[in-house]
């Protein structure tokens, strides 16, 4: 793969930036479309001004997410400075946001050595992830997100050059962001993915001495939450909005529609990811780096798969997200091989003059039709939206590649044309 992006050097610095920007104004647009049922818009061509204030409003005035007060903050101060209205606030302040994380994951990608053209793929394949294409879609429904993904960022990259005192902060203000972010440190601590000089024995004094920088910010996340619920009153409403929260499981399973849309929720946001990390190990010449950020990746999705399914609303897939810090950035370090079939037109040639191969692909993809077309809006789920559309396309490029690597596993002379 080619390590220099073409064109000067100024042309190189800005070409990440043009990126990130191009996506983010994508995205936009995506939300702003006139037959989509956005948070921006809902179904209509103008800024739904009067629901994205009720989104603020409810973020600063009930218990769980007032804790969380980054995002309103800056949102309220933009609106109060520049004397705009609340949603072109919201928009301005998360799809800025939004734009800094593309950014950030680039230069996380480059801090662990990808090449630009690696680091962009990367940063393409963050922006065209579910959670994040859709991210103000009902019932995605993000808010703190965009803030919460820069603090992360912002706090990896310190975290693989072991700047303590950056990490330290920067991991903090996302707990204060969105506290799931907490369900990162236990692949931080027992991995440490990302940091080549890290080569103790696990549970060692070398050890422990490294996890205590690491987790260090739960001791300041939990002296920000207590004083923040002694200050505001809130300990009665927190211990009420926990004993509530397994309400949401029964939510979530309460009606074939809401099951249906727990599982596709969970599977839109991890199953690409899942399958690619399937074929990797199923290989051979894991590199040990690799095996770091794949075990953090599997290790949070088994952590926080179950918490979200238990404890909160299933259908709003950018929860199970989390999972992709330990993939995003490493996206094509790890999967460039298992990718590059799917470019070969003369792999296409040989595979399309086996029917067996071909009778396959159709039957499963005539199946994957009838699901995302037919009973998937038949549920009432993906109105007025592109997630059908979404789903169909994942489960075509993985029934794809699944068919041309069993198509290559069954004849190795033809690994040269992949």
């Amino acid at each position: 793969m080619t390590t220099k992006l073409p064109g000067s050097k100024a042309q190189r610095k800005a070409l990440p930036y043009l990126v990130a920007l191009g996506f983010t104004l994508v995205i936009f647009g995506l939300h702003m479309l006139p037959n989509m049922d956005s948070m921006l818009n809902e179904n209509n061509t103008r800024i739904s001004h009067g629901f994205l204030k009720s989104q603020i409003d409810y973020h600063q005035e009930i218990a769980p997410f007032a804790r969380r007060p980054l995002t309103s903050l800056l949102i309220e101060n933009l609106t109060e400075s520049f004397g705009l209205r609340d949603g072109h606030s919201f928009i301005l302040v998360n799809f800025f946001l939004l734009f800094c994380s593309g950014i950030l994951l680039f230069k996380l990608s480059r801090k662990l050595k990808s090449t630009p053209t690696r680091a962009l793929a990367n940063m393409s394949v963050y922006f065209l992830s579910f959670s994040v294409l859709f991210a103000f879609f009902p019932p995605v429904f993000s808010y703190d997100e965009p803030m919460q993904y820069c603090f992360i960022l912002l706090a990896l990259i310190a975290f693989v050059q072991a700047k303590w005192s950056w990490y330290v902060p920067l991991f903090t203000l996302a707990l204060i962001s969105r506290e799931t972010s907490l369900l990162l440190l236990p692949a931080l601590v027992l991995f440490f993915p990302g940091m080549k000089k890290v080569q103790v024995r696990m549970f060692s004094k070398a050890h422990l001495r490294l996890c205590v920088p690491v987790l260090l910010p739960l001791l300041f996340y939990g002296i920000y939450l207590a004083a923040f619920i002694a200050v505001n009153e809130q300990l009665q409403a927190t211990q009420i909005e926990m004993a509530s929260r397994y309400t949401c499981f029964l939510e979530n399973f309460e009606s074939t529609k809401n099951s249906v849309e727990t599982w596709t929720s969970l599977y839109l946001a991890l199953a690409p990811f899942l399958y690619l990390v399937a074929v990797k190990l199923k290989g051979n010449g894991l590199q040990v780096r690799h095996k770091k950020w794949i075990r953090a990746f599997l290790l949070t999705v088994a952590i926080n798969a179950p918490i979200v399914i238990l404890t909160a609303f299933a259908r709003e897939t950018r929860l199970f997200a989390l999972p992709l810090f330990f993939i995003w950035p490493v996206f094509a370090s790890l999967f460039a091989s298992q990718i590059i079939p799917l470019f070969s037109v003369r792999l296409y040639s040989k595979v399309g003059r086996k029917w067996s191969y071909s009778l396959t692909f159709l039957i499963l993809n005539a199946a994957n039709y009838g699901f995302c077309f037919v009973i998937y809006p038949n549920l009432g789920l993906g109105q007025n939206t592109f997630f059908g559309e979404y789903l169909f396309l994942i489960n075509l490029l993985m029934t794809l590649h699944g068919t041309l690597s069993l198509f290559i596993r069954r004849n190795p002379t033809i690994q040269k044309i992949a």
